[in-house]
């Protein structure tokens, strides 16, 4: 039977065993810079998509309508804004899926010791960023109209949540160009997807 000393130093020695070495820093930027740019790409294409559809559905809705019928207008634009809004949703679900990606694949990486503090605060950042998808849809679901849409994602605690991730990624760009990395950061634009005219 263990006894309390032993059993400490048993759960010391497997945690010991169970973590990563601090990666040094000319493997550990590449690893963050090419996460980054897996989301990125990730998060382009889902932009992409959605505009697409987009575009299809709303080209749809004006093909069919009568502009002849009393109200026509203002029910198109409706229609259009309730699109351009569940476009605008599905982007902000789906990317906090690609971020949840991004988080476990960073939390993998054990950083160097010069940037735990900042490391942690990207991947907290992250996990701040995808957990205000919900209350952003909510927002963008009260909008009513487009102008009203962009503004309400200006606001929005997405909004928020990318200024954070973009701080804390620009918070290691220093030392990442130690090592010939450029990150790179998301940045802070956010603009709804463009209805053509």
């Amino acid at each position: 039977m263990l006894r309390g000393s032993s059993l400490a130093g048993l759960v010391v020695l497997l945690a010991a065993c169970s973590t990563s070495p601090p990666l040094p820093a000319t493997e550990y930027f590449p690893a963050v810079e090419s996460e980054l740019e897996r989301l990125d790409q990730a998060t382009r294409d889902l932009t992409d998509r959605y505009a697409v559809e987009l575009e299809a559905e709303v080209g749809a809705l004006v093909a069919d309508r009568d502009s002849s019928e009393a109200g026509a207008g203002e029910r198109l634009r409706d229609a259009v804004i309730a699109i351009a809004a569940a476009k605008m949703q599905a982007i902000i679900e789906s990317h906090a899926g690609q971020v949840d990606v991004f988080i476990a694949r960073m939390e993998k990486l054990t950083p160097p010791e010069a940037v735990s503090s900042e490391h942690a605060e990207l991947a907290d950042a992250f996990r701040s960023w995808a957990g205000s998808g919900e209350e952003t849809v909510a927002q963008l679901g009260a909008a009513g109209d487009l102008n009203g849409l962009a503004i309400a994602l200006q606001q929005s605690p997405y909004a928020d949540g990318q200024l954070r991730v973009d701080q804390a990624c620009r918070a290691l760009l220093d030392d990442a160009a130690v090592v010939d990395v450029v990150l790179t950061c998301p940045g802070t634009e956010l603009q709804p997807l463009q209805v053509g005219s």
